[in-house]
């Protein structure tokens, strides 16, 4: 298969030089009209406005390169073996409430750094589940399944049924890792919540199971640290309580936790996405 060739291909040289591959692939990705690169800059514009055009402007470059380095340390990352690439991690910086939790814990886990590695180190520190997209294509998505459960990770799709076993999973005191900050599919349930000040379509996932099951809860990302090649892992306790209460009060409190975390580094966020829908955009003017 060409997808796995070209990954195992390119999985052969250091996590620098794929970042530095990267580095000049972002110049054209930048240089050329794309719906990914303007969208970009419009979240940027949107969520940042006290910055002034320049720095909106550095912004959205330094995202462009952080968006083609989130591809290219793929192949390290879903090729070399558990251990190697988990030695990149050098910086942990874990809350003692996630090392002493003798609970089951739900893992809120926004699209910011590397989430991919942050799967396969929490996989390896507990019995763990995951909620994952499937792939259209058979092969592809039977790589990315074997690549992602490598270490002992338990892979849900998001269906009813992958929902349902989620569920299940906590009661038995189970770890569960969950994005929750993309916007959910008009099909599906949501609510909306501030994000950087504008209303956001939010899943009550997270909500709903606090409300259901007696767990730990926390915060995570992992930070890409491109002048090393290497990352930092960070994990922070939330509140269960707040997260359980009423409904409103409990998006806009992890809507907030994930704005907080995003704004350490905001170029590793995944921006490229429709975060909000079409209205509040044409409200900002853009």
């Amino acid at each position: 298969m060409v997808f796995s060739f070209v990954l195992r291909f390119l999985a052969i040289f250091p996590t620098g030089l794929l970042y530095r591959l990267a580095d000049i692939f972002s110049v054209f990705f930048r240089l050329l009209p794309n719906r990914t690169s303007r969208l970009i800059l419009k979240n940027i514009r949107m969520c940042f406005p006290d910055l002034d055009p320049t720095e909106q402007k550095r912004l959205h470059h330094s995202t462009i390169k952080h968006f083609c380095y989130s591809i290219f340390e793929l192949p390290a990352i879903w090729c070399w073996s558990a251990d190697k690439i988990l030695a990149r991690i050098t910086q942990i910086e874990v809350c003692d409430s996630f090392k002493h939790s003798n609970k089951a814990r739900i893992i809120i886990a926004p699209h910011l750094g590397s989430w991919e590695l942050l799967n396969l180190w929490l996989a390896q520190k507990a019995d763990f589940l995951c909620l994952y997209k499937p792939v259209a294509n058979t092969a592809i998505d039977k790589f990315l399944l074997i690549s992602r459960s490598r270490n002992g990770a338990r892979l849900l799709p998001i269906n009813s049924a992958g929902f349902r076993q989620l569920s299940v999973g906590l009661r038995e005191g189970k770890t569960a890792m969950i994005l929750p900050d993309q916007r959910p599919r008009k099909d599906k349930v949501r609510f909306m919540s501030k994000f950087f000040g504008h209303d956001a379509p939010t899943t009550p996932m997270i909500h709903n199971l606090c409300r259901r099951v007696d767990c730990d809860v926390f915060i995570a990302t992992v930070f890409r640290d491109r002048s090393q090649g290497d990352f930092h892992l960070r994990i922070k306790t939330l509140e269960h309580d707040k997260l359980a209460t009423e409904q409103q009060q409990s998006l806009d409190y992890m809507n907030k936790e994930i704005e907080e975390l995003i704004k350490l580094y905001p170029e590793q966020y995944q921006w490229g996405y429709s975060r909000f829908g079409l209205a509040e955009y044409r409200l900002a003017g853009l």
